[in-house]
């Protein structure tokens, strides 16, 4: 597997953990959108859903050798029905600057991904729901 690839799975594996595990709040893996699958919102409270669009690759060393940065940024959204949980979503907040604090690393099959930045947007109404983002940068060594 490339450190490419590494670098979103590691930013995927640390996304489940963070949404799934530890401290409430927690959400159950079937309120997770992940990118390029089918999902159903109906019926959940608040659901939320994982977004990856990494920049372009930077080369930093040219030749035999060589590294390129990789730099970018996964979101998380929050999504509540509109005039209920504002609490929860402040609960996330606190939960996602904790984990994923600035020079946390997360690792995939021995590849290393940097934290670099995270917080929480302001919140708006979309398709029926009150959201919040949770936008944590990365930068990654290929």
């Amino acid at each position: 597997m490339s450190n490419e690839k590494k670098t979103q799975a590691a930013l995927i594996d640390a996304a489940k953990t963070f949404l799934t595990e530890g401290d409430t709040p927690t959400l159950p893996l079937a309120n997770i959108a992940w990118e390029n699958r089918i999902f159903d919102d109906s019926g959940k409270n608040i659901w939320s859903s994982f977004k990856y669009p990494p920049n372009q690759p930077i080369a930093r060393t040219i030749g035999n050798g060589g590294f390129d940065d990789l730099t970018g940024f996964i979101q998380i959204d929050f999504n509540i029905p509109t005039n209920s949980g504002d609490y929860v979503l402040r609960e996330w907040e606190d939960k996602g600057r904790e984990f994923f604090t600035s020079g946390t690393r997360f690792e995939n099959g021995g590849h290393s991904v940097l934290v670099t930045s995270a917080g929480m947007s302001q919140g708006r109404v979309v398709e029926n729901y009150f959201r919040k983002s949770l936008t944590v940068g990365f930068k990654s060594q290929l």
